[in-house]
Protein backbone atom coordinates (compact mmCIF):
# COMPACT_ATOMS: atom_id res chain seq x y z
CA UNK A 1 0.00 0.00 0.00
CA UNK A 2 3.10 1.82 0.70
CA UNK A 3 4.18 1.84 -2.67
CA UNK A 4 0.93 2.89 -4.15
CA UNK A 5 0.97 6.33 -2.27
CA UNK A 6 4.56 7.07 -3.46
CA UNK A 7 3.92 5.87 -6.99
CA UNK A 8 0.90 8.48 -6.81
CA UNK A 9 3.13 11.36 -5.10
CA UNK A 10 5.33 11.37 -7.96
CA UNK A 11 2.72 11.28 -10.37
CA UNK A 12 0.83 14.10 -8.58
CA UNK A 13 3.96 16.18 -8.24
CA UNK A 14 4.99 15.16 -12.26
CA UNK A 15 1.52 16.29 -13.00
CA UNK A 16 1.93 19.84 -10.58
CA UNK A 17 5.81 20.52 -12.10
CA UNK A 18 4.79 19.97 -15.75
CA UNK A 19 1.10 21.86 -15.22
CA UNK A 20 3.02 24.88 -13.45
CA UNK A 21 6.00 24.98 -16.14
CA UNK A 22 3.15 25.09 -18.74
CA UNK A 23 1.28 28.09 -16.98
CA UNK A 24 4.44 29.59 -16.73
CA UNK A 25 5.15 29.19 -20.53
CA UNK A 26 1.84 30.42 -21.13
CA UNK A 27 1.78 33.54 -19.42
CA UNK A 28 5.63 34.76 -20.38
CA UNK A 29 4.64 33.69 -24.11
CA UNK A 30 1.58 35.46 -23.87
CA UNK A 31 3.68 38.78 -22.71
CA UNK A 32 6.11 39.03 -25.29
CA UNK A 33 3.52 38.37 -27.98
CA UNK A 34 1.48 41.47 -26.12
CA UNK A 35 5.07 43.09 -26.08
CA UNK A 36 5.66 42.26 -29.81
CA UNK A 37 2.13 43.77 -30.69
CA UNK A 38 2.71 46.58 -29.61
CA UNK A 39 6.53 47.37 -30.07
CA UNK A 40 7.89 49.46 -32.61
CA UNK A 41 4.86 50.06 -34.86
CA UNK A 42 5.95 54.23 -35.35
CA UNK A 43 7.37 56.13 -38.58
CA UNK A 44 9.42 58.10 -36.80
CA UNK A 45 12.40 55.66 -37.02
CA UNK A 46 12.59 55.85 -41.02
CA UNK A 47 13.00 59.33 -41.31
CA UNK A 48 13.14 60.95 -44.66
CA UNK A 49 11.05 58.56 -46.78
CA UNK A 50 12.11 58.93 -50.69
CA UNK A 51 8.97 58.71 -52.89
CA UNK A 52 8.99 60.23 -56.36
CA UNK A 53 11.95 61.51 -58.18
CA UNK A 54 10.70 64.03 -61.21
CA UNK A 55 13.33 65.64 -63.67
CA UNK A 56 12.95 69.30 -64.51
CA UNK A 57 13.82 71.48 -66.61
CA UNK A 58 13.65 75.69 -66.45
CA UNK A 59 14.68 78.62 -68.38
CA UNK A 60 15.27 81.65 -67.05
CA UNK A 61 15.38 84.59 -69.19
CA UNK A 62 17.49 87.88 -67.98
CA UNK A 63 18.16 91.00 -69.70
CA UNK A 64 21.29 93.41 -68.31
CA UNK A 65 23.10 96.34 -68.96
CA UNK A 66 26.73 97.35 -69.07
CA UNK A 67 27.88 100.48 -67.52
CA UNK A 68 31.12 102.03 -68.59
CA UNK A 69 31.88 104.98 -66.00
CA UNK A 70 28.35 104.76 -64.57
CA UNK A 71 26.49 105.07 -67.70
CA UNK A 72 24.47 102.32 -68.78
CA UNK A 73 26.08 100.89 -72.63
CA UNK A 74 24.53 98.76 -74.28
CA UNK A 75 21.96 95.92 -73.31
CA UNK A 76 22.61 91.70 -73.45
CA UNK A 77 19.69 89.00 -73.02
CA UNK A 78 20.81 85.50 -71.37
CA UNK A 79 19.06 82.26 -71.42
CA UNK A 80 19.30 79.57 -69.04
CA UNK A 81 17.91 76.29 -69.20
CA UNK A 82 18.35 74.25 -65.73
CA UNK A 83 18.30 71.11 -65.80
CA UNK A 84 17.17 69.20 -62.46
CA UNK A 85 16.28 66.25 -60.66
CA UNK A 86 14.47 66.71 -57.74
CA UNK A 87 12.80 64.26 -55.13
CA UNK A 88 9.94 64.27 -53.74
CA UNK A 89 9.98 62.90 -50.04
CA UNK A 90 8.41 62.45 -46.50
CA UNK A 91 10.16 63.88 -43.56
CA UNK A 92 8.13 61.29 -41.17
CA UNK A 93 10.57 62.44 -38.08
CA UNK A 94 7.26 64.63 -38.13
CA UNK A 95 4.61 62.00 -38.57
CA UNK A 96 2.24 60.94 -36.11
CA UNK A 97 1.40 57.37 -36.14
CA UNK A 98 -0.94 55.96 -34.04
CA UNK A 99 -0.64 51.78 -33.58
CA UNK A 100 -4.31 50.01 -32.91
CA UNK A 101 -3.83 46.24 -31.90
CA UNK A 102 -6.94 44.98 -31.61
CA UNK A 103 -7.55 45.18 -35.54
CA UNK A 104 -3.74 45.40 -36.18
CA UNK A 105 -4.07 48.85 -37.92
CA UNK A 106 -1.29 51.68 -38.62
CA UNK A 107 -3.05 55.00 -38.72
CA UNK A 108 -0.38 57.40 -40.33
CA UNK A 109 -0.79 61.38 -40.35
CA UNK A 110 1.69 61.91 -42.67
CA UNK A 111 3.13 65.74 -43.10
CA UNK A 112 3.48 67.82 -46.31
CA UNK A 113 5.52 66.54 -49.12
CA UNK A 114 9.08 68.54 -49.37
CA UNK A 115 11.35 68.76 -52.30
CA UNK A 116 15.40 67.67 -52.37
CA UNK A 117 16.66 69.43 -55.59
CA UNK A 118 19.81 66.84 -56.58
CA UNK A 119 22.44 67.06 -59.31
CA UNK A 120 21.59 65.13 -62.96
CA UNK A 121 25.67 64.91 -63.07
CA UNK A 122 28.43 65.13 -60.85
CA UNK A 123 29.65 68.43 -62.78
CA UNK A 124 27.90 70.84 -60.99
CA UNK A 125 28.54 73.73 -63.91
CA UNK A 126 27.14 71.18 -66.26
CA UNK A 127 23.69 70.92 -64.41
CA UNK A 128 22.74 74.10 -67.15
CA UNK A 129 23.07 75.87 -70.44
CA UNK A 130 23.96 79.40 -70.35
CA UNK A 131 22.94 81.06 -73.81
CA UNK A 132 24.16 84.75 -74.76
CA UNK A 133 21.31 86.53 -77.41
CA UNK A 134 22.73 88.75 -79.93
CA UNK A 135 20.49 90.13 -82.68
CA UNK A 136 17.71 86.90 -81.78
CA UNK A 137 20.89 84.24 -82.55
CA UNK A 138 21.19 81.98 -79.80
CA UNK A 139 25.21 81.88 -78.80
CA UNK A 140 26.70 79.33 -76.50
CA UNK A 141 28.66 80.68 -73.80
CA UNK A 142 30.17 79.80 -70.59
CA UNK A 143 29.07 81.95 -67.85
CA UNK A 144 29.62 81.72 -63.89
CA UNK A 145 27.23 83.49 -63.08
CA UNK A 146 24.68 80.41 -63.76
CA UNK A 147 25.58 79.21 -60.86
CA UNK A 148 24.01 82.10 -58.81
CA UNK A 149 20.77 82.24 -61.10
CA UNK A 150 20.68 78.28 -60.33
CA UNK A 151 19.48 78.85 -56.79
CA UNK A 152 16.85 81.37 -57.57
CA UNK A 153 15.54 79.17 -59.98
CA UNK A 154 15.60 75.90 -57.46
CA UNK A 155 12.94 77.72 -55.44
CA UNK A 156 10.74 78.71 -57.65
CA UNK A 157 11.09 74.91 -59.20
CA UNK A 158 10.58 73.59 -55.50
CA UNK A 159 7.57 75.38 -55.39
CA UNK A 160 6.46 74.71 -58.80
CA UNK A 161 6.60 70.92 -58.56
CA UNK A 162 4.93 70.84 -55.36
CA UNK A 163 1.90 72.52 -57.12
CA UNK A 164 1.53 70.04 -59.82
CA UNK A 165 -1.19 67.24 -58.60
CA UNK A 166 -0.34 64.56 -60.54
CA UNK A 167 3.08 64.42 -58.76
CA UNK A 168 1.57 64.69 -55.25
CA UNK A 169 -0.91 61.73 -56.59
CA UNK A 170 1.62 59.88 -57.24
CA UNK A 171 3.85 60.77 -54.30
CA UNK A 172 1.03 60.00 -52.06
CA UNK A 173 0.24 56.29 -53.50
CA UNK A 174 3.88 55.56 -53.40
CA UNK A 175 4.27 56.56 -49.83
CA UNK A 176 1.25 54.21 -49.10
CA UNK A 177 2.89 51.64 -51.21
CA UNK A 178 6.17 51.47 -49.25
CA UNK A 179 4.66 51.57 -46.17
CA UNK A 180 2.42 48.89 -46.63
CA UNK A 181 5.34 46.91 -47.90
CA UNK A 182 7.75 47.97 -44.84
CA UNK A 183 4.92 46.75 -42.15
CA UNK A 184 3.66 43.34 -44.35
CA UNK A 185 5.84 41.06 -42.90
CA UNK A 186 4.04 41.83 -39.43
CA UNK A 187 0.16 41.43 -41.09
CA UNK A 188 0.14 45.49 -40.21
CA UNK A 189 -1.99 47.32 -42.51
CA UNK A 190 -1.12 50.48 -42.95
CA UNK A 191 -3.91 54.15 -43.19
CA UNK A 192 -2.01 56.86 -44.70
CA UNK A 193 -4.11 60.33 -43.66
CA UNK A 194 -2.13 63.27 -45.53
CA UNK A 195 -3.04 66.53 -44.52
Amino acid sequence: MKKIQQIIFWILLAIVIFGGGYLFYQHQHAAVEEQTSTANYSVKDIGQLDVENVFYDKTVNQAESGSFLGIKVGKETSLYIFHFKAQVYYDLDKAHSNYNAADKTLTVQMPQPEIKLLLKDSKYHMNYDYYKVHNSIFVKDSDDKGLKVEQQAADEVKKDILAKPDVIASAKSSARKTLTQMFARDNVKVKCVFS
